[in-house]
């Protein structure tokens, strides 16, 4: 076979190898394809000839068709797989929500153990209140401006 018409065949069959992750099943039809477009090839004595043969040739069909066909059966695994690691991540998410516990219950809770250290308590408590005194203080002055 002449050595163009050899790497027009093999860069046809790369595209299969460099488009999709092909399964056993796939590649034997692949295989037994390229054997059908190899014996074409071997008729042809240059590459414009065999591409003139291919593009005429029912191998050419059958070449776009188990492209598609391959396509469809990948873009239809990677949706279901998709959809199951999805569904997976959204259960994993879900489980660490009700497990770990929330930013605001873990300030709640640092902060309810400070109130209880001796003294700290009491601070806390007239700061409280000195800040809330200052608040109302603010809303009145207001209300007489």
């Amino acid at each position: 076979m002449d050595k163009i018409i050899k790497q027009s065949i093999d860069a046809r069959k790369a595209a299969y190898a460099n488009s999709f992750e092909i399964d056993t099943e796939a590649q034997k039809k692949i295989d037994a394809l390229f054997a059908e477009i190899e014996k074409l090839g071997e008729k042809c004595k240059d590459v414009g000839e065999f591409e003139t043969e291919f593009q005429k040739s029912p191998l050419n069909q059958k070449y776009m068709d188990l492209f598609t066909e391959i396509a469809t059966k990948c873009a239809t695994k990677n949706a279901v797989k998709g959809a199951a690691v999805g569904a997976v991540q959204s259960a994993a998410e879900q489980a660490l929500r009700n497990v770990v516990p929330t930013r605001a219950a873990v300030h709640q809770k640092v902060y309810d153990e400070v109130r209880r250290v001796p003294g700290v308590g009491d601070a806390i408590d007239v700061a409280e209140k000195a800040s809330y005194a200052s608040h109302l203080a603010k809303l009145f002055k207001k209300k007489k401006d």
